[in-house]
């Protein structure tokens, strides 16, 4: 059975609720890697100590972004099935959880290279944005 590469299908609520988690799943787990495995085998050598502030501004101005995003994202319309809902709300959602990521694997990662404590506040916060944003909050707005 061949498939048509070229078709793509509508976004349904549970795709939805899928990439969600696996972007929230996906930080967490490198966040636990970065912390006991790269972390612990990585020279510290003072590189990025100098950056660490700057990278971490960067980080929160993600999540600040993110939360502008969050506003294009549509409310549903009275009596609005998920599906319906999910075909309009798809990509403003996803460019919302996108830079939440990003500063979630931006602080992640310097901490893994620095140690930084203050990193890993960084990412939490942007995780914790990104478990507060979850499809279901967007479905009852």
């Amino acid at each position: 059975m061949q498939h048509d590469i070229s078709t793509t299908s509508a976004p349904t609520p549970q795709s939805v609720r899928i990439i969600h988690g696996a972007l929230t799943t996906g930080v967490i787990l490198y966040g636990i890697v970065a912390h006991f495995v790269l972390l612990p085998n990585h020279k510290i050598t003072g590189n990025l100590d100098s950056l660490a502030p700057v990278l971490l501004t960067i980080a929160l101005a993600l999540c600040a972004v993110s939360m502008l995003l969050m506003k294009r994202v549509p409310r549903p319309d009275e009596g609005e099935t998920a599906g319906a809902f999910w075909l309009r709300a798809a990509s403003p959602a996803l460019m919302t959880w996108t830079p939440l990521e990003a500063g979630a694997l931006l602080s992640v990662t310097l901490h893994a290279q620095t140690g930084s404590n203050a990193a890993i506040v960084v990412a939490a916060v942007a995780v914790l944005l990104m478990v507060l944003l979850r499809p279901g909050f967007f479905e009852s707005r």
